[in-house]
């Protein structure tokens, strides 16, 4: 299980990280403000968020707000010194209220609790993908599509892009067991998000459920139709 801690006072945080790090199989992140949180969350699959309440710019509470929009699956954890928003963090569906100075044994409890939680539940399968910056690990159904660039390939996802120098013929044979067409010489489209087939001049293209365009070959369109009837049927 991967832990995110969010403590505007460095030293808090750390403290925080070495008590969360003790419990076996749980890895810390720390960030110092809710924007880095964002950052970090826009990037990492984190399972658990330790939140303090009294931060700057924005405060934990909004943090909370905007995390549970982005990421259904996140567990909430509220790390404060301030008991009197309980009542608007349980709204919140947080599973616990850890008041400052810490208690260990309590914070360990809640930590194993999280893990188990975790350890129980059905995992999502990620693919790695190699990026300018670092590896990363993706979620195929994020993944909306992928546009082929001259040398570069960027990956769009449902929550930002990435450009990979992994060319788009060794991508599409990565991606097809998860529902992936290539639809263009130059992209891949992700099956569960494609909305419409609409004419385009003497082409077609694709609407996706973001309303994003992406190019649909003649030659491909007849294929992708029948794949999409196929995968109504499995459904």
């Amino acid at each position: 299980m991967k832990v995110l801690i969010v403590d505007d006072e460095p030293v808090t945080g750390s403290l925080l990280a070495s008590i969360i790090k003790e419990v076996a199989g749980v890895t810390t992140d720390v960030a110092t403000s809710g924007q880095e949180a964002l950052e970090k969350a826009a990037i990492n699959e984190y399972q658990a968020v330790f939140l303090d309440i009294d931060m700057p710019e924005m405060n934990g509470i909004e943090l909370a707000h905007i995390l549970t929009k982005e990421y259904e699956h996140l567990s909430l954890v509220f790390a404060t010194a301030h008991p009197g928003y309980a009542l608007e963090a349980f709204e919140l569906y947080s599973v616990d209220y850890i008041l400052k100075p810490y208690d260990e044994e309590r914070i360990k409890k809640t930590v194993r609790r999280l893990a188990d939680k975790t350890s129980t539940s059905q995992p999502e399968e990620v693919i790695p993908i190699k990026t300018k910056e670092q590896m990363l690990f993706l979620k195929p159904d994020h993944i909306l599509h992928v546009e082929s660039r001259g040398n570069e390939n960027i990956i769009m996802t449902l929550r930002r892009n990435y450009v990979t120098r992994e060319d788009i013929h060794t991508l599409d044979v990565r991606l097809q067991p998860y529902n992936f067409f290539r639809c263009h010489r130059s992209y891949l489209v992700n099956l569960k998000h494609i909305k419409e087939i609409i004419p385009s001049g003497r082409t077609y293209e694709i609407i996706l459920d973001t309303d994003d365009k992406i190019p649909l070959s003649r030659k491909y369109e007849r294929l992708l139709r029948l794949k999409l009837k196929q995968k109504q049927k499995v459904l």
